[in-house]
């Protein structure tokens, strides 16, 4: 009888004082951003075949956008992946981060942090990459048109030679400063959702260009956009302190 009443405490102790919920759980490489009890570890499940990312490397952009009432604005991007795994950050002021985009295609998970509610949401990776958009080298082909016109200015942009080159379309006259750069740094750009919604649809002309890296391109007086720094191959992710920032799942 002692032993039926001890069992029923348990029971009842249990119920009334549940075990803590793990949080969301996201893969390894990510967790170190994040508060240590908001993850936990990924099932051991096949996800199969993922595709891979052309460019293995970092870089980091400025756009600088200039109003005709003479406003200007900056916006910073800052990018690194490797062949299956890539981060982006967006900042609206040096430093200080605005949103993070993770994504992870062997494990068919994203993460977006965003610095308003401090809160990151973990989804399907269709909520962050276009995984079908990924591109193999050489595949870029939207602009063969496109007639680049050296000048034969030579300068080093984020530590690549570059050629300054002109392109006259519509009676405007835009500056391009092009890279000699196998894979290009932006084939997967058309890949990755951010790139396509609001502001930052400006960062498609990083390969708008087809085959062409463009490393500076400027659209006077309106907007001039220009790689910071550049880094090609393999390298550890830049994993930012997300730690404050509450983790949750996509509705």
């Amino acid at each position: 009888m002692k032993v039926h009443a001890f069992l029923l405490m348990i029971v009842v102790a249990g119920v009334a004082f549940p075990a803590q919920a793990q949080g969301p759980a996201v893969p390894a490489w990510m967790q170190p951003s994040f508060a240590a009890e908001a993850t936990s570890t990924l099932p051991a499940v096949v996800r199969g075949p993922a595709k891979h990312n052309t460019f293995i490397g970092s870089y980091t952009a400025r756009l600088t956008i200039r109003t005709p009432d003479g406003i200007t604005q900056h916006l910073f991007l800052s990018a690194w992946q490797d062949s299956t795994r890539g981060l982006m950050r967006l900042e609206l002021v040096r430093g200080i981060p605005h949103t993070t985009w993770f994504a992870d295609i062997d494990a068919n998970i994203a993460v977006v942090a965003n610095a308003i509610g401090r809160k990151a949401v973990v989804s399907d990776l269709k909520e962050v990459l276009l995984v079908d958009r990924l591109r193999e080298p050489g595949a870029i082909r939207e602009f063969q048109a496109v007639t680049l016109t050296p000048t034969g200015e030579h300068g080093t942009i984020a530590g690549a030679d570059c050629m300054r080159h002109e392109l006259v379309e519509g009676g405007a006259t835009f500056e391009l400063w092009k890279a000699d750069i196998t894979p290009s740094p932006f084939a997967d750009g058309p890949a990755w959702i951010p790139l396509n919604e609001g502001p930052l649809k400006s960062f498609r002309l990083l390969f708008k260009f087809g085959d062409h890296v463009i490393f500076k391109f400027v659209m006077e007086p309106l907007l001039e956009l220009e790689i910071l720094s550049f880094e090609k191959g393999p390298s550890t992710a830049p994993l930012p302190d997300l730690s404050t920032y509450m983790v949750t799942t996509e509705p």
